[in-house]
């Protein structure tokens, strides 16, 4: 009877994880394709996605383009998307590189609604709500349900995939598969390698135990970073972009224009989202601007800096991770760091380091509300209502240019083998190369 009793008081739990599964997953798909509609009613490809990924796999083969490094370093995420849509047809080519980029922008949502985060993050319905800011974050247009830009969302599957441990063996075998596929995709390995260090060192010094699947998910990542290091090295792109850094100083110009760059990029953004942020740029009067400019970032830097210093190990690691992300993108690009100006452009470097904002700004709410002081209640719940601004003003993303891609796919069809097309696509004047077999 006791047995009996166990079993039945086991059963409920898992039923509701798994409704909680289901349901998370549905509403996250909803959520992602009411943010860009056209993603899956009329998919097109978008920059690298056609005139690279599919142009080289379809004109050069598979084999050829599989391990073909790109920018510099493998983004095999993207060489897999681009070999397995050649299964399908030209004019369904788009939709599956979409639907492949959907199902990892909700991987991040199924880790953290899982048993591998119950430790660091017990309460279900606080996971819940953190998969809801993930799938709601602004200023995350660029890495929107495309494959180009999904290496980005790579990089976060990376970390959590490491830091959030688990016994079940297939479990740990996605881990692994992940990382290393993971790995391989994009040159964040190389950067997370000394966050993992840290960790380790860490969890050692508090005596935490760490499973020796850790260390094998770290062997595997340590090996992905010493393929990308390689590649960087011996190709002539990844040359010249490791060739810039530290080749010139910072000057207090630089510093200043940087630091505007933070504050446009992640505190505003944060919390107004990018229409308002750009609004506050092109509107405001210069001296308007400056000191709210100047507000914005003594806050930021301020809850940052109490962010390292009080917030959970994990927190903590994920914010200097994902702040590694963008600034190492700026020393590659040093001194012309104009590029990185603009607001709506170049929102894929600033993803990560975004979200751990916004989380950190969660936990200090959270913090806050927790107290018995009732002005700091009142402050939690007034941050929390100034986050919703750029939610509800950056939801939706504006839809792609209509170049009418299934047109030309018919078209190309009744093409002679060996004549080419020049298919335009998003963005302009990005265009795609194809050569009928």
């Amino acid at each position: 009877m006791k047995t009996n009793c166990a079993i039945s008081s086991h059963h409920p739990s898992r039923w509701r994880l798994l409704y909680v599964h289901v349901m998370m997953l549905i509403v996250a798909f909803i959520l992602i394709i009411s943010r860009r509609p056209d993603a899956i009613l009329n998919p097109q490809f978008w920059a690298e996605d056609g005139t690279v990924f599919y142009a080289q796999a379809y004109n050069n083969g598979i084999l050829n383009t599989l391990f073909s490094p790109y920018a510099g370093y493998l983004d095999t995420v993207a060489r897999l998307t681009a070999a397995f849509s050649m299964l399908f047809s030209l004019k369904s080519a788009p939709l599956v590189f979409n639907l492949i980029a959907i199902i990892i922008q909700i991987l991040p949502v199924t880790f953290l609604i899982s048993s591998r985060f119950s430790k660091l993050i017990p309460n279900i319905n606080y996971r819940v709500c953190i998969s809801f800011l993930y799938l709601a974050l602004p200023g995350c247009y660029e890495v929107h349900a495309n494959i180009t830009n999904t290496q980005w969302r790579v990089a976060l599957l990376i970390f959590m995939g490491i830091i959030a441990q688990s016994s079940q063996a297939l479990v740990n075998l996605f881990d692994i598969i992940m990382i290393f596929i993971g790995g391989l995709t994009g040159p964040f390995s190389i950067l997370i390698i000394p966050i993992i260090v840290f960790l380790i060192f860490s969890k050692k010094i508090s005596n935490k135990k760490i499973s020796d699947l850790f260390y094998l998910k770290f062997v595997v990542l340590i090996c992905t970073a010493l393929t990308q290091f390689i590649i960087l090295n011996s190709n002539q792109i990844g040359q010249a972009r490791l060739n810039k850094v530290g080749s010139n100083f910072l000057s207090f110009n630089d510093v200043k224009k940087i630091l505007e760059i933070l504050t446009n990029h992640v505190f505003s953004i944060s919390i107004f989202g990018t229409n308002i942020t750009n609004y506050f740029i092109s509107a405001l009067p210069n001296f308007l601007y400056n000191i709210l400019n100047i507000i914005i970032l003594v806050t930021g830097l301020g809850a940052s800096l109490y962010l390292l210093l009080k917030s959970p190990l994990e927190l903590k690691l994920f914010i200097i991770f994902a702040a590694m992300i963008p600034f190492t993108a700026i020393a590659l690009e040093f001194p012309n760091i104009t590029v990185f100006e603009a607001v709506s452009v170049g929102e894929r470097y600033w993803f990560n380091l975004i979200l751990a904002f916004s989380l950190g700004t969660i936990w200090l709410c959270y913090k806050a509300y927790s107290q018995k002081n009732h002005i700091a209640k009142i402050f939690a719940v007034t941050i929390l209502a100034a986050m919703s601004i750029g939610i509800v003003t950056d939801w939706k993303h504006p839809g792609f240019t209509d170049f009418k891609f299934a047109k030309y796919a018919d078209q190309f069809l009744e093409l002679s083998t060996g004549h080419e097309m020049i298919i335009p696509t998003n963005p302009e004047p990005w265009t795609i190369k194809l050569i009928k077999h």
